[in-house]
């Protein structure tokens, strides 16, 4: 098989691969959000183990921590999207009186507005159509959160006893472990569990900021900003406009420019200054690639897809960057200046 045969081959094997992960889309989304989940829970775990709590233990501890999570993010997004949906009218009624407002101080410094335009402009029903969407989809992968948990127990339970196995598998002996692989799954638990932290602390902060300001949906907002900072500077643009909008549809521009600053100060601060400190500069992702894998993982996966999109491509550079024959494509994935680690 000539050189030009084999990339056909390749390409073929690779259509029907991706046809495959589409048709089982929903039972693949579940199992990647079981394995993340599992990833991100692990270092507790292991953490837990190593002050001599027996593993069954430590995994029942972790379990019933993921439970309270699951339960929480239930009655957050239980009641959300019927939520909005009701609450539609109310802010297209006061959008008409925002703009209205606009219109008037426009016109007394001799501004030319068109208040059609405007409205058409500033019209909010797809924004929150789109988050509506999301909240449906996150609302149907709860509903399968007792399978992704149970994923989560046998993976963490076997955790303990793979490196024996792999050992025991592969004939290798207890001084010589999988080095590239160890080094692998500890650069990918520890961007998860950072990129994890960073966001709860955004989710955190952007709740209390909208709870003090009195803006609707504050738990919503929180839950979208912490979900939204898998993926780099867009994810953040995307969780504060609906944020900025419910500001301006409640209180005027003064307190849509408060709220936009606050956004900003959190994104800047934490995602810009702080998480590369922590990540290291290596772990950067150009921004394109940033925005073909939302584009590629969305239309294969759904909405989830592209919450997953950054976390998965992330994931294939770093197994990349441990392969000294595809490291090539890890430079490639990476920010506009590599930094050589190696």
């Amino acid at each position: 098989m000539n050189s030009g045969e084999r990339w056909l081959f390749n390409l073929a094997a690779f259509v029907v691969v991706i046809a495959g992960i589409k048709s089982a889309s929903a039972i693949i989304v579940t199992l990647l959000v079981a394995l993340f989940v599992a990833l991100i829970s692990a270092p507790l775990s292991i953490s837990l183990k190593h002050r001599g709590i027996p593993n069954v233990l430590s995994v029942i501890i972790v379990l019933v921590f993921l439970l309270s999570i699951v339960a929480g993010l239930s009655a957050v997004v239980g009641g959300s999207v019927n939520a909005f949906s009701a609450a539609a009218p109310i802010y297209e009624a006061r959008l008409n009186d925002q703009l209205e407002s606009l219109w008037v101080i426009a016109a007394s410094y001799d501004i030319p507005i068109e208040a059609n335009q405007l409205r058409q402009t500033l019209n909010t029903s797809g924004i929150f159509t789109l988050l509506s969407n999301l909240l449906t989809a996150l609302g149907a992968l709860l509903t399968n959160g007792f399978l992704i948990l149970l994923i989560v127990v046998f993976i963490l339970m076997e955790a303990a006893s793979m490196p024996q196995k792999v050992r025991v598998a592969f004939k290798r002996g207890e001084h010589e472990p999988f080095v590239s692989f160890t080094q692998f799954m500890k650069h990918l638990n520890q961007y998860l569990l950072i990129k994890t932290l960073i966001g709860v602390i955004t989710g955190v902060a952007v709740t209390g900021f909208l709870l003090s300001e009195g803006v609707d949906f504050p738990f919503v907002l929180g839950l979208l900003a912490f979900l939204l900072n898998y993926i780099p500077t867009l994810g953040s643009i995307l969780a504060g406009v609906p944020a900025v909008i419910l500001a301006f549809l409640e209180f005027g521009l003064g307190s849509a420019g408060l709220t936009t600053l606050v956004y900003l100060g959190v994104n800047i601060g934490l995602g810009q200054i702080i998480e590369p400190r922590l990540q290291g500069q290596g772990l950067g992702l150009s921004p394109m690639v940033v925005f073909l894998s939302l584009v590629f993982w969305g239309w294969l996966l759904g909405i989830v897809g592209i919450l997953l999109a950054i976390p998965l491509t992330m994931t294939a550079k770093l197994a990349f960057e441990e392969s000294p024959k595809y490291r090539w494509l890890a430079v490639l994935l990476g920010p506009e200046r590599p930094v050589n680690t190696r």
